[in-house]
């Protein structure tokens, strides 16, 4: 559909008004991961996004509100954030969350893709951002899991043991969760609840609003190709998508 539309334009032509709220989710900007975008090109999106919603903070992107709003997010805490991310926050007041692998603080040499040799921000980067305005830290899990392949005691440990190891180490307290992978099962989505204030997933392309559930809320990836973002960030595309909810759930 995306690349349809950005071919013939179609979305355009619709009564739809793109005033929907929506949800960015992020992994590396100029850092070498999983889904890295260049720091122009992140830098470009935020100007572009300036201009058309208020970037606003996680909790507050389900509000209806005259003006759509937009949440960015930022998973697995790797060092680009810190020093390529967070000064174009700075650069256009924008607030963001990032959601961090307790692991990573407890064992230099860990990683949770084999693919790629990360670098994780330190315990002292960390404690910086756990003081700026702009940054919210997130529990990301322990290890980076596919929460659905585990149960009982180690589901426990993935989800509120992390939170716990962030919170002592950091001096915080975590109220967010993003799922790794975007895979979750009912009993993990549970224990989340009971644990977290909201947690981020990635499910379909939809917007969200006061209807939404605040432990799967749905995320957009900002690395898409620029037509698959587009399309995402069209309240067309919401429609699809929850059409297609409809036949196929």
């Amino acid at each position: 559909m995306a690349l349809v539309d950005e071919y013939l334009g179609f979305s355009s032509t619709l009564p739809f008004p793109d005033s929907g709220n929506r949800i960015l989710m992020y992994h590396s900007v100029s850092g070498g991961y999983h889904d890295d975008i260049s720091l122009a090109r992140f830098r470009n999106q935020i100007k572009r996004l300036e201009a058309e919603y208020d970037i606003v903070d996680l909790t507050d992107v389900t509000e209806t509100t005259a003006r759509p709003r937009i949440a960015l997010t930022f998973d697995d805490g790797t060092t680009d954030f810190y020093e390529n991310v967070r000064p174009v926050l700075h650069e256009y007041d924008a607030p963001a969350t990032v959601f961090v692998v307790s692991n990573a603080l407890l064992d230099d040499q860990f990683t949770h893709d084999e693919h790629y040799d990360h670098e994780y921000m330190t315990e002292k980067q960390l404690a910086e951002l756990a003081d700026d305005k702009l940054v919210t830290i997130g529990n990301h899990s322990k290890s980076h899991p596919r929460l659905s392949e585990l149960t009982g005691d180690k589901l426990v440990s993935e989800i509120a043991g992390s939170k716990e190891e962030l919170e002592e180490s950091l001096g915080i307290d975590v109220t967010r969760f993003c799922y790794p992978y975007g895979d979750h099962s009912r009993e993990a989505v549970e224990i989340v609840r009971s644990t977290h204030d909201l947690a981020a997933s990635i499910e379909n392309e939809v917007h969200v609003d006061e209807t939404s559930n605040p432990h799967r809320l749905p995320r957009i990836n900002g690395a898409s190709e620029p037509y698959e973002l587009d399309w995402a960030l069209t309240d067309c595309s919401a429609y699809v998508a929850r059409m297609a909810n409809t036949l196929f759930d």
